[in-house]
This record gives C-alpha cells, structure tokens and sequence, in this order.
C-alpha cells in the first residue's frame, strides 16, 4: 500500500465514527428516568437517544436542609420531549436549597437542554400528576393515556392502539344474509397486566423505604438504622 492510500484509509477511519456517531443525553447524578420512548429505563445515566423525536419521563430527587434538618426532595414525574439530530446534549436543572424552591419546581419544572456546542435546544416539558399516594406508579401505563391525549409534551407514535381482530365472512352468506343495521357496541381493548421484573420489584420496594424513612422523625430513623445494623 502505497502513503497515499494510507493517508485516505486513515482518514476514513478517523472520521467513520463521526458521521455514525449516536445522539447521546447526559443527565444531572439527581435523576431518575423512568421512562425512555415508551419503555421502562434501567440504562445508563448517559441515555443513548434514537434520532428525531424523543419522550423522557424523569424525577428530580435531590437533598436540602429545611429548618436544619436534612430533607430529600423527590419531585413530580416530569415528561421531557425534543428531537435529537446527531449531538451530544446535557440536561440541567436548578438548585433545590429551600422548600419554596422545591414547590416552584414541582408546579412548574424549569430546566434547560443544550447541546454540545453550547447551543440551547428546544423542548416541551410538564410535570406528569397523579392524585394520592405516588408508590408503585406504573409510568408506562400513565404515559400511554397520556400521549393519546393532546398534552404539551405528547408524542402520539409512542401510545400504542390496540388492534382488534375481526373474524373474516365467507362471500356467500354475506351475499345471502338480509342487511339489518344493530347500535354499534363499544369495544374495550384487553389491555395484558405485563408481570414486574424482579429489578422493578425491589425498585419500588426501595422507593417505598426511601418514603417512609423521610417522612419518619430522628428517633425512628436512629431506630430503623439499628434494626438494619443487628
């Protein structure tokens, strides 16, 4: 091989990787993403995006100190939605120092995406509620209401419609048969309960404990931490 066609082999695979290069987010260590296009997420922190439209449901958990007690925030599920065009993005969200600051998050989640020239890139954003106790919430069911339903951060592609199968008529009786008109009758899906992983299981289970533990007073924490520790 000649140095000239050494030049241009090296070249290629110098640049190969560039233009093949995957669209990458890259969030804050106080996030938890639990959903990522429609799908559960137990990936990385660094997400691998598909190009065009994406759908990230996350929480904002974070400590403060409220009164002089260290107090851990846990805020709204928030759905985050914009379009990857093979880049490198990072995802920044305010500094939670005081319950004001919290309950202004979690009303209105503030935050800001760029990519990796620094750039700030377009978004649409909201916080996901849900009335009563937050433990044991399946994202993937709420996020297929959600994108059903015209909402800021919607992306209709990832609500998926269940198909309902309809047996076929042979030609002759439909040909024979009178024609008589009946009330349509609703259909309801058969929507299958997918059994939780055991990764999920012990998920929420640790979601329960991180619960209850912040809600319990010094005397019991002190107390949970020595039945831990027998």
């Amino acid at each position: 091989m000649n140095s000239k066609s050494l030049f241009f082999s090296l070249l290629l695979l110098t640049l190969t990787p560039l233009a093949y290069a995957a669209s990458v987010l890259e969030l804050p260590t106080s996030v938890e993403v639990k959903v990522l296009n429609g799908q559960v997420y137990s990936g990385d922190r660094d997400i691998k995006l598909t190009e065009g439209e994406n759908q990230i449901v996350f929480n904002y958990v974070v400590n403060y100190r409220d009164n002089g007690m260290q107090t851990q925030f846990n805020s709204n599920a928030v759905v985050l939605t914009f379009n990857a065009q093979n880049d490198q993005y990072e995802l920044t969200l305010p500094t939670i120092r005081n319950k004001n600051a919290a309950n202004k998050f979690n009303k209105t989640p503030s935050m800001t995406l760029t990519n990796k020239q620094g750039s700030t890139v377009a978004f649409q954003s909201e916080a996901l509620i849900k009335a009563g106790l937050q433990i044991g919430r399946d994202y993937p069911e709420e996020m297929i209401a959600y994108n059903q339903a015209s909402h800021i951060a919607s992306v209709p592609r990832f609500a998926p419609v269940a198909q309902v199968a309809v047996a076929p008529i042979a030609a002759s009786a439909a040909a024979s048969a009178p024609s008589i008109n009946h009330p349509a009758e609703p259909v309801t899906p058969n929507l299958a309960v997918k059994p939780k992983t055991i990764a999920e299981d012990q998920a929420e289970i640790g979601e329960m404990l991180d619960y209850w533990y912040n809600k319990a007073n010094d005397d019991t924490k002190a107390k949970f931490k020595a039945k831990i520790n027998q």
